[in-house]
């Protein structure tokens, strides 16, 4: 079986935009910045399209960009009850954005050029980061951000405030909704600012000159239930600061808690409602085994440290010394998320693994009027938490689709699924090299540097949870080492990290057979034995065949009733492959026969070749019905 896993979704941007609150987007999968938009949206400030999608990688236009800071300052409804007047040339008073525009340029906010605001145009994050840092409280004008030296000066002010903190790329990349979300996430964390005066401002030779302004100082107060976000003080006061969540959100709060790995995390909420819980940044981060000497390094510690907290998939486990010697006891493994958090005031460190698994979605439930639509997981076996739940609420994913899941123990010691993914297949080849313990070991250490195979010239680490099946069955297990080198194709699937996580033999013709008849020259337990095989169309051929273990094999086997499986047409069905020389290699199928009785009904699926036919029977499952179901085969007949 041959499965292309895709899953599309329509990004689609509208200017008319609908707020959904506390609600999934249905392009939820797309969000790299959830935290951000989880909070932003919370608030109504970012909202997705009428579709229910957030359009996350669509580019921010500036006269959204206008809109969001118009609800950041006014809120929802009052930023919707702005009347909008011509202040630039190409926003009619009638557009959707005039009001939005027109109050950003009265605040200085936004400005235009020669007259004009290029309201559909793109916006990159220096310019945004411009109105976030208006917004936070500083000054265009007397803070440099206008004029000749505008860039620089913004660029600045943004390091300092760290508005990019968190984002990837420069300030002049062009900003998309969710870096946009991220931005203004970090602006709600960030201190206000204002100005005992802002001074005045003169022309020179045509430029604006700002002159006069003191130094902007923070905003601060000396209550700490009014400290919703941050709990920081100045260094020299009692006082704390007001960052710009605390000044416009009087319900919004920031707290330190656990997540379900329990992992340090914190917790956005909104008066009672939680919005979300999101792990904190690790001071360690690794995706292979970690020993704990390079641990101690890597944290640049002088001497051992005592593990207080020590977690597998948030189970708590002992815990244990780091030793700063120790290179041979580790951490985690091959794709799996080792984090490490260090407290420089007590010395103590917390672990927390988190693997990555293979699953396939086995069925998919319906949204009801009571329940959100959910999807349910066929775990694979041997490699999965044994107490899992395999239900999943989300919007994605469809029957059949392979995925990567992580789960978490709960209160009740079971496992409950956290994020679900899809599987995607890497790469399809020939194996032309294998080492190392078989991937299937429960035992192999899978960050050895000899753990791995060889497709098509690239060489791929097995992860530590990694599947390997004979086709795209699921179920079937195998391993690497019985695929046969530089003649077996496989499908190899990666996980985030880079490691194979699931191989599979990629599906093709396969040749079937009936063994009816061996050699009688020849003893059990030779390698090449004459054959006779009945092939599907009907017809027998005399060949020479090898067989890992020919003692497996039903001929002449004689069982109580008297009747000998061959010449009472029962035979052994076997596929084959025939190699350079013409010698065929057997292998059996397991269609072993149960214990017969004198009617042989009570017995397994097999091949019979009977009065010159050949014929398959389908069990009658242990005579539950009385009745075998015989089915004659003909050169048309595929198995």
């Amino acid at each position: 079986m041959k499965k292309l896993l895709a899953l599309v979704l329509a990004l689609v941007m509208s200017m008319s935009l609908v707020t959904i609150s506390n609600a999934a987007f249905k392009d939820a999968d797309k969000i790299d910045y959830k935290e951000a938009v989880d909070v932003m949206n919370a608030v109504g400030v970012f909202i997705g399209d009428e579709k229910g999608n957030f359009n996350a990688k669509e580019n921010l236009t500036r006269e959204q960009a206008a809109k969001i800071i118009a609800y950041l300052e006014l809120g929802e409804k009052a930023a919707d009850a702005l009347v909008g007047s011509a202040t630039f040339t190409d926003v009619a008073a009638t557009r959707w954005s005039a009001g939005f525009v027109s109050y950003c340029a009265q605040a200085g906010v936004v400005s235009g050029y020669d007259g004009k605001f290029d309201p559909a145009g793109q916006l990159t994050a220096l310019q945004f980061g411009k109105m976030l840092l208006v917004e936070i409280g500083y000054d265009a004008k007397a803070a440099g951000m206008v004029g000749t030296d505008w860039a620089i000066n913004t660029s600045k002010l943004m390091a300092t405030t760290g508005l990019m903190n968190g984002i990837d790329g420069s300030v002049n990349q062009v900003l998309t909704r969710e870096k946009a979300a991220q931005m203004t996430l970090n602006a709600l964390k960030t201190p206000t600012v204002e100005y005992a005066t802002k001074g005045s401002n003169i022309t020179v030779n045509g430029a604006e000159i700002n002159f006069g302004a003191s130094v902007p100082t923070y905003v601060t107060n000396t209550l700490a239930k009014y400290q919703t976000i941050s709990k920081d003080k100045l260094t020299n006061s009692d006082e704390y600061t007001i960052e710009l969540g605390e000044k416009l959100f009087k319900k919004l709060a920031l707290n330190d808690v656990r997540d379900d790995f329990d992992r340090p995390a914190h917790e956005w909420k909104l008066g009672t409602t939680v919005i979300g819980t999101y792990e904190n940044e690790a001071d360690l981060e690794y995706t292979t085994g970690a020993s704990y000497k390079t641990v101690i390094k890597d944290l640049g510690l002088s001497k051992n440290s005592k593990t207080t907290e020590y977690y597998k998939n948030g189970k708590e486990q002992p815990n244990v010394t780091i030793v700063k010697t120790d290179d041979d006891t580790k951490f985690g493994g091959n794709g799996v998320r080792t984090q490490i958090w260090y407290n420089d005031d007590n010395g103590n460190i917390i672990v927390s693994e988190i693997d990555t698994f293979v699953g396939k979605v086995s069925s998919v439930t319906k949204a009801t009027s009571s329940a959100d639509r959910y999807i349910t997981i066929t775990k694979a076996t041997g490699k999965a938490l044994s107490a899992l739940d395999t239900k999943f609420e989300t919007e994605s994913f469809a029957k059949d689709d392979l995925v990567l899941y992580t789960a978490a123990e709960n209160d009740d010691g079971r496992y409950e699924i956290q994020t679900v993914a899809a599987l995607e297949k890497s790469a399809t080849g020939t194996l032309t090299e294998w080492n190392g313990t078989s991937a299937n070991s429960s035992n192999a250490d899978k960050a050895s540097a000899n753990n791995n195979f060889t497709v098509d010239g690239t060489t791929y680490k097995y992860s530590k949870n990694c599947y390997v099946v004979g086709d795209d069955g699921f179920s079937d297990k195998s391993d690497i080492s019985a695929f046969d080198v530089d003649k077996s194709e496989l499908n190899v699937y990666l996980d985030k990290y880079g490691y194979a996580i699931y191989v599979s033999g990629v599906e093709g013709e396969t040749n079937y057979a009936a063994v009816i008849g061996i050699g009688e020259t020849n003893q059990y337990g030779d390698e090449v034995k004459g054959v006779t095989l009945l092939l599907p169309d009907g017809t027998k051929k005399t060949v020479t065949a090898k067989a890992d273990n020919w003692n497996q094999f039903n001929y002449d086997a004689v069982y109580p009733n008297g009747k000998n499986l061959v010449t009472d047409g029962i035979a052994d069905l076997v596929t084959y492959t025939v190699d350079e020389d013409g010698v065929y290699k057997l292998t059996l199928v397991d269609n072993t026969p149960a214990q017969y009785d004198n009617t042989y009904d009570d017995v397994a699926n097999e091949i019979r070749f009977v009065n010159g036919k050949s014929a398959f029977v389908l069990d009658d499952n242990n005579n539950a019905t009385g009745k075998d179901k015989t089915l004659y085969t003909t050169s048309e007949t595929v198995f």
